[in-house]
């Protein structure tokens, strides 16, 4: 691959992951009929040494058939990847992960994956998933609806280990019923139809869900089925006080992979064989992994994955020049490109520009809650947020920042989307002083005579804004913005901040204007999690309504009542929830877009940046143009389990 990309060639990559999700419809898997199954060197020596069943009985009835993106594999090598501050996101893709449903290689339809198939049924209330015959957890234990059942009555349910039902289940206020039809099949019926949760069981939520289930493993941990002695003994010999202590920490996942307990079974293509040592993890490859190529090889190809945890992103940003890694993606930063292509060649990698799901590189959020009644009523006059959208240089961050790539951009959806209104994705984002001045003298934030501006009871206008420690672009950005506001009189006291504290800001409803990723803006994401776009999530980074979130998520019980447009924007996403008809949710997504334009809840900066991806130079059947962000789960759509090194391992692996 050219080591270099120009702005112009990467605008023109075109692929279909903002493109309509067929979120309803049924993604049929290659078949896997009268195959002869084959399967890695090391585990076939386990099965003549009789420690393994045979690979025929290890898979599945029906098992899933991956098409390789180029090319039959090759057995053999590790991935090694790196993460930092324990954040696992950064790598899921490298083991998995493996969600109920998933996403395809277009990056935006639908597929079967952990189920076979699903449907609708009772006008729509009703949600079926049918299983796949014979499947297995990684320790060779069957896999079933037993497992939902388990999850379903001594999890969800559970008060102690669930206080509250998961919102992915509940519409209209009600927590669904949950019926084993039979050993292959669960259903969930719902008071209207739960129009959104194909796209959840095929995201975070469908990832998650499968470390609640192996029951085989999880009722010694559960008095609903665990002697009560014996219980009692496993709690103080792990040195927790109570039982659900003990439990959730033996289901604590990082999407799927444990990086401590080795013990407990998954359905990835690896397993944990070394939990977190010294900051290193190594999963191993599945004996019972579920999948197979078009010639019968069980997959993955890959032996292993190597995790390093590293202190902070520099020190992986060093390690990945280094040449240590050949699989990083996800969250590296694009201000670091030029440090990634220098040391490609000596590191024995390539670098790769991707898409990204941000429709923004940066979400600028006013806090319409602030506690401050003066600032609360300068943030909820649209006249406001109009003039410091257009106080902003979009073409001086991309020239700056992003090394000339990026494109005006407010928070919307990204290029390809259903849901995308290209007038409302530009409108207010020309740079425009004295427009922008026009507006504040409107609103009577007068100017002094060394240029800044008061509030109407005469003191400065001043707005804190908070940086999260490690955001990709955010501290030279929001830079940027504090010269772009002074020019106009507005005084932004830029602060840089560990995550756990922009955290609690929000909570506390502490924060004034607040800055984040505007990722989450792709058609696989945005229908059932659009948390730039609605306040309804209060775990999440939505800055601009937090106490609207809360009151939306508590079902009114605290938190602030939304008014006006916030208000119909809440509406119209509940109508999004029940809404089947696609032309439907279409029109409904779109006046979600009409409305945060119109009132410029979220201001954006620059979109169409790419992000650095780094693999081996003989890593093989990935693409070369591809998209990777949270939305895709990283870029699971690629399936990690089917790529693999040309001649069996890394060229750059340490001797």
């Amino acid at each position: 691959m050219s080591r270099k990309m120009s702005r112009r060639k990467f605008l023109k990559i075109s692929l279909s992951a903002g493109a309509g999700i067929a979120a309803l419809s049924n993604g049929v898997p290659l078949a896997a009929q009268d195959m002869m199954y084959s399967e890695a060197p090391e585990l076939a020596e386990l099965v003549a040494a009789g420690d393994l069943p045979p690979v025929a009985d290890r898979l599945p009835a029906n098992p899933v058939v991956i098409e390789p993106l180029d090319s039959i594999g090759e057995y053999g090598g590790a991935i090694r990847t790196g993460i930092f501050q324990n954040r696992g996101f950064q790598a899921r893709s490298a083991w998995g992960p493996e969600p109920i449903l998933r996403i395809g290689w277009d990056s935006s339809t639908i597929e079967p994956n952990i189920a076979e198939s699903w449907e609708y049924a009772n006008g729509g209330n009703t949600f079926v998933l049918h299983l796949r015959e014979g499947m297995k957890w990684s320790d060779g234990e069957p896999f079933g609806s037993h497992d939902f059942d388990f999850y379903w009555n001594h999890v969800l349910t559970n008060s102690t280990l669930s206080p509250s039902p998961r919102s992915e289940f509940v519409i209209n206020g009600e927590l669904a019923e949950f019926e084993m039809v039979d050993d292959l099949t669960v259903q969930w019926t719902f008071v209207a139809p739960h129009a959104n949760l194909p796209g959840l069981l095929s995201h975070w939520i469908g990832s998650q869900l499968p470390r609640w289930m192996p029951r085989h493993y999880l009722e010694q941990f559960h008095p609903d089925f665990a002697d009560a002695a014996e219980l009692d003994a496993k709690i103080a010999e792990a040195g927790f006080s109570t039982w659900d202590e003990l439990f959730n920490n033996r289901v604590a996942v990082q999407y799927g992979l444990h990086f401590d307990n080795v013990d407990l079974p998954n359905l990835l293509p690896f397993k944990t064989s070394r939990p977190m040592e010294l900051n290193i993890v190594v999963a191993d490859r599945n004996p019972y992994y579920w999948k197979v190529d078009p010639e019968g090889h069980q997959l993955p190809y890959i032996n292993q994955v190597i995790l390093t945890n590293y202190e902070g992103a520099d020190v992986r940003d060093a390690a990945i020049a280094a040449g240590e890694m050949n699989w990083v993606n996800t969250d590296l930063t694009f201000t670091n490109f030029p440090l990634y292509q220098e040391n490609a060649e000596a590191g024995n990698y390539e670098v790769r520009l991707w898409q990204t799901s941000r429709s923004a590189e940066h979400t600028i959020m006013f806090n319409h809650n602030a506690k401050d009644e003066g600032l609360r009523e300068i943030f909820n006059d649209v006249r406001f947020k109009q003039a410091m959208s257009m106080a902003i240089d979009r073409q001086t961050i991309a020239n700056v920042v992003y090394q000339g790539f990026g494109a005006p951009s407010q928070v919307q959806v990204i290029p390809g989307s259903k849901f995308r209104v290209e007038e409302y994705v530009t409108r207010h984002t020309e740079y425009d002083t004295a427009a922008a001045g026009a507006l504040l003298d409107d609103m009577g934030l007068t100017a002094g005579d060394d240029g800044m501006r008061t509030r109407a009871d005469g003191s400065a206008l001043s707005i804190r804004m908070d940086i999260s420690i490690g955001q990709p672009g955010s501290e030279d950005v929001g830079e940027l913005l504090r010269e772009f506001l002074a020019e106009v009189g507005v005084d932004l006291d830029v602060r840089v901040v560990a995550r756990e504290q922009i955290r609690a800001l929000i909570d506390n409803n502490d924060i004034e204007c607040g800055i984040w990723i505007a990722d989450k803006c792709s058609d696989s994401m945005f229908p059932h999690t659009p948390v730039w776009h609605v306040p309804f999530l209060p775990t999440d980074w939505n800055q601009w309504g937090p106490q609207y979130a809360v009151h939306y998520a508590s079902g009114g019980e605290s938190g602030e009542a939304p008014m006006g447009d916030v208000a119909q924007v809440q509406q119209l996403f509940d109508q999004m929830k029940t809404t089947i008809d696609e032309a439907e949710r279409v029109n409904i997504g779109q006046e979600i877009m009409r409305l945060n334009v119109d009132n410029l809840w979220n201001i954006g900066d620059v979109g169409e940046v790419p992000i650095p991806v780094v693999l081996g130079t003989n890593f093989r059947n990935y693409p070369a143009q591809g998209f990777t962000s949270f939305d895709w789960l990283g870029n699971h759509q690629y399936h990690i389990e089917q790529c693999y090194f040309e001649g069996g391992e890394w060229v750059g692996a340490p001797s």
